[in-house]
């Protein structure tokens, strides 16, 4: 109740600290976003202890942080799926920053409704349909 809203965690950032620390994360995870980097990078990035920065991340982003980059990720998987067709799902999974296929299609599935080779070749069906 009362006691947790008057924590450290919800007093206000006067000095925009926090939202500095988590500019500096997110202009990290848009450079390094198909690269390997975990939680605890972010928070060094930001300066700011890894349980601050996951706090201070989902104020400023209204998610948490694997949230927010699988999201960036398989919007990326979509602008590969649809202009590099001689890649393969695999060969993209890799390429935007996942490190295992199964957890790439069913992130994809959660995000998009639909397995991404599935977002391909309705991609491609509509490409076939404009030409």
């Amino acid at each position: 109740g009362a006691r947790a809203l008057a924590s450290d965690a919800y007093l206000p950032d006067p000095s925009g600290f926090m939202t500095a620390g988590v500019n500096k994360a997110l202009a990290y995870i848009n450079d390094s976003l198909t690269e390997d980097f975990t939680e605890s990078d972010l928070a060094a990035t930001a300066a700011m202890t890894p349980s601050a920065f996951s706090r201070s991340f989902r104020r400023h982003t209204g998610m948490g942080v694997v949230e927010y980059v699988n999201r960036l990720r398989i919007n990326l998987a979509c602008q590969m799926l649809m202009n590099e067709p001689d890649k393969t799902v695999t060969d993209i999974c890799y390429a935007v920053g996942f490190n295992n296929l199964s957890n790439f299609n069913r992130q994809f599935l959660r995000r998009k409704g639909m397995p991404p080779s599935r977002f391909r070749a309705l991609h491609e069906d509509n490409r076939a349909l404009a030409a």
